[in-house]
């Protein structure tokens, strides 16, 4: 697995908590449940490189992958909303 960032940590913190499957918005903003993640698109593209995310629905949505789930964000605070 790759070697994650705090930044990158707590982006993916906010996400498992929100349940893991969100839409990119038209602005490709990342919204789960709701809420608009406060993090960059960059963040969620380095994450699905790393296997830790997954595009579907004609890269429209996003979910976590297994190695997702099973990554550890304990030691971080989840990213905030914007």
């Amino acid at each position: 697995m790759a070697q994650l960032t705090d930044h990158q940590k707590a982006a993916l913190k906010w996400f498992k908590n929100r349940g893991g499957d969100g839409i990119f918005d038209k602005t490709r903003c990342l919204i789960a449940r709701g809420e608009r993640a406060g993090v960059m698109r960059q963040t969620w593209s380095f994450l699905e490189r790393a296997g830790l995310i997954e595009r579907y629905a004609e890269n429209r949505r996003a979910r976590i992958t297994r190695d997702g789930v099973l990554a550890d964000v304990s030691g971080v605070r989840e990213a905030d909303c914007a």
